[in-house]
């Protein structure tokens, strides 16, 4: 095919990040590796002997030999930037024998409700009373005192605590913060009081990282200072620093919900916002080749100073390394393909952190870039205008379209949604978006002239303030989100096979290509059907982990039925909504939990006691209740009546620390510790 042909990296790409993939799914699982090899050898065999039709078979194991090769590279790769491999870390030790904690804060302390939070960078511990070496990073919630507040970038504390492990999630659905962090080889977090830690040295061994984080605080502080209001300044800090930290999250959704979320993050749009800006006022110096390097130069010297700017945050280190490659290779050589570069970039970005192919932010990032670099050509040639703004207008939708057609399936994937009005939003916030982050840029250079900064500061507030309401204003519409969109892992493979398939039968012209894709597409709808009758086949109780809020759900065909005291707080409520849409949800009813509660469900009867001391023995044995259902919240100062203890069929929702109560409850189920109570229903 000769648009594979003119892809040569993707040879090396696609085998590379097989091998992390299967390192990510497996977790380090050897059988795992041993499978997906396998897999990965009877593909590739596949693929040399019907689509390349080669004639020997040298050339043949010599394709797969280079093919696994690359393969085991990513998997080896994930396994030496595994932080617990190292035999230094922490985790290797006897957590409950190590005495002390030393470390750096390695990014900017958030304030939070009721502490500060900080990502420690250990250097030592004191392991059975010898100070010695030891790696790994920490989440560390600090008692929200003047000490904590006061705390920065790069100081080195000493403190004493019994770090616990980060929690899997408990719920269905429930998102893995888990996983999440041990990508970032995060695995513990701490809680320490106020006389339980101390700062030994303000000015630590400076790293560049830690110096462009005090930059970046510096800039948060002058951004604080220049009267910008508390939601403004949310904004400006995430559109130039990164720093999203302190945005509602009304705000956020409303963002999201319109398909424009992406700006409000440092991302590929700003950096490419700023490259083909500085390209445009400097292509007077296009005129010879030593004035073209000058402006090279200048624009990838300002491309890093933005990435700087933000804190090297791993969206814009990306993005300006592949717009970096992309200005290098069309200077050095005439005839470049520009997504071979994008492809080059990605592989150098996973060589730095394999990990990163789990970020959405990634996926997102370079599936748009692809996307706009194949589509955006396809749609900007359907109309033609004889005004010249119009032909810019349908660019900045073409552009738009490209983007979130490469981007969909992952979208539906992740966020069970799509913005149905992505069109109009982007076409009016992305203009907008580009005038906030040049005003909020002034705001910085201009600090110092009071008088200037102040108009500047008025002018990036009004802008931002219309932002935020056209944002809001869209995402009042009717439609503008079509939601509760279920997309397996299967089907989200399988849609991104179409896409390529079609695009490549448009391409190459090919009738017997596009029947394929379009025979795949039926395939794609089958399985999807399939797997959705599977799921509503699968007719469940659940009694969700909260400590806050007591939550029953009936899940029954397309069904829907919760019974809940008070209304669930945030994280409960995104548990209940991924799992609403995985079991296809149409209808739904909520009934209110009383202090005592007896629910009967497909003949189980279940009995929910909000307080313990209502419940006595012959109440019990007069309902015979199949299970029992008693809070935590209800188990902290009680004496327990003796029959519960003698029952097996508890079930405990929230965690309690009531010694005499854990020990009169040992048979009990407890979702604090097992998770989520789930019941199959027949």
């Amino acid at each position: 095919m000769n648009f594979l042909n003119k892809l040569p990296f993707l040879r090396i790409l696609f085998p590379f990040t097989i091998g992390i993939a299967v390192w990510l799914i497996g977790r380090n699982d050897t059988p795992q590796l041993v499978y997906g090899l396998v897999a990965y050898m009877l593909c590739m065999l596949l693929y040399f002997l019907l689509v390349k039709q080669s004639k020997t078979i040298t050339k043949v194991l010599f394709g797969i030999g280079i093919q696994v090769f690359l393969c085991l590279s990513g998997w080896l790769l994930c396994a030496y930037n595994n932080d617990k491999q190292n035999t230094d870390n922490y985790g290797n030790y006897n957590i409950s024998d190590i005495e002390n904690y030393s470390g750096y804060v390695s990014e900017i302390p958030v304030e939070k409700t009721k502490s500060v939070k900080a990502e420690i960078t250990l250097q030592q511990i004191k392991y059975k009373g010898n100070w010695q070496a030891a790696s790994g990073k920490m989440i560390v919630y600090f008692e929200k005192a003047d000490k904590a507040k006061n705390l920065e970038t790069g100081n080195t504390i000493v403190f004493i605590g019994k770090p616990q492990e980060i929690q899997a999630p408990l719920n269905p659905h429930e998102f893995d913060y888990k996983a999440y962090l041990s990508f970032r080889n995060i695995y513990h977090s701490v809680y320490l009081k106020d006389e339980s830690w101390d700062v030994v040295d303000k000015v630590q061994t400076t790293t560049l990282f830690s110096f462009t984080q005090k930059i970046r605080k510096h800039l948060l502080n002058t951004y604080r200072q220049s009267g910008l209001e508390t939601t403004e300044f949310a904004m400006v800090a995430a559109l130039v620093l990164g720093y999203d930290d302190e945005i509602d999250r009304p705000l956020l959704n409303a963002y999201s919900h319109t398909g424009t979320l992406h700006v409000l993050s440092v991302s590929g749009l700003h950096v490419g916002i700023i490259y083909m800006l500085l390209g445009y006022m400097l292509s007077f110096l296009d005129r010879t080749k030593k004035t073209t390097w000058i402006k090279v130069f200048l624009i990838l010297g300002f491309l890093w100073f933005f990435v700087l700017l933000s804190g090297f945050s791993a969206a814009a280190v990306r993005a300006a390394f592949m717009f970096s490659l992309i200005m290098l290779g069309k200077t050095l050589f005439q005839q470049v393909e520009t997504a071979n570069i994008v492809l080059v970039s990605a592989f150098f970005s996973l060589c730095i952190n394999p990990f990163w192919l789990a970020d959405i932010g990634f996926q997102l990032s370079y599936t748009a870039v692809l996307g706009i670099i194949y589509l955006y050509p396809y749609f900007n040639n359907m109309f033609a205008f004889s005004w010249g703004f119009a032909n810019k207008v349908w660019a900045l939708c073409s552009v738009s379209i490209a983007a979130q057609l490469a981007t969909l399936p992952v979208t539906l994937y992740y966020f069970h949604q799509f913005p149905a009005l992505f069109l109009i939003t982007n076409l009016v916030l992305i203009p907008i978006s580009t005038l906030v982050m040049y005003g909020s840029i002034l705001v910085l250079l201009f600090s110092k002239i009071t008088v200037v900064a102040k108009v500047l500061v008025y002018i990036t507030a009004f802008l931002i303030k219309t932002m935020n309401a056209c944002a809001v204003f869209f995402d009042s519409l009717p439609f503008c989100t079509i939601d509760n969109i279920h997309l397996s892992m299967i089907n989200l493979i399988l849609l991104y096979v179409v896409i390529f398939l079609v695009f490549i039968s448009i391409e190459e012209r090919s009738y017997k290509i596009l029947m394929s894709s379009l025979a795949l597409a039926v395939v794609t709808l089958i399985i999807s059907i399939f797997f959705d009758l599977q799921t509503k086949k699968n007719n469940e109780l659940v009694i969700y982990q909260s400590d806050k809020t007591n939550v029953l759900a009936v899940f029954s065909g397309n069904r829907y039925t919760q019974f809940s005291d008070t209304i669930p707080d945030d994280r409960l409520q995104s548990s209940l909504r991924e799992n609403k849409i995985y079991h296809d949800v149409v209808f739904e009813k909520s009934e209110q939990l009383t202090n005592t509660s007896l629910l009967v469900v497909n003949n189980k009867r279940i009995l929910f006691a909000k307080d313990v001391t209502l419940l006595n023995q012959q109440f019990v044995n007069a309902i015979k209740p199949d299970y029992i259902w008693i809070t935590g919240n209800s188990l902290k100062r009680v004496k327990l009546p003796k029959f519960l203890c003698e029952q097996e069929n508890i079930t405990v929702s929230g965690k309690f620390y009531n010694k005499k109560a854990i020990a009169c409850l040992n048979n009990a189920y407890s979702t604090a510790k097992q998770g989520a109570f789930i019941l199959s229903l027949r």
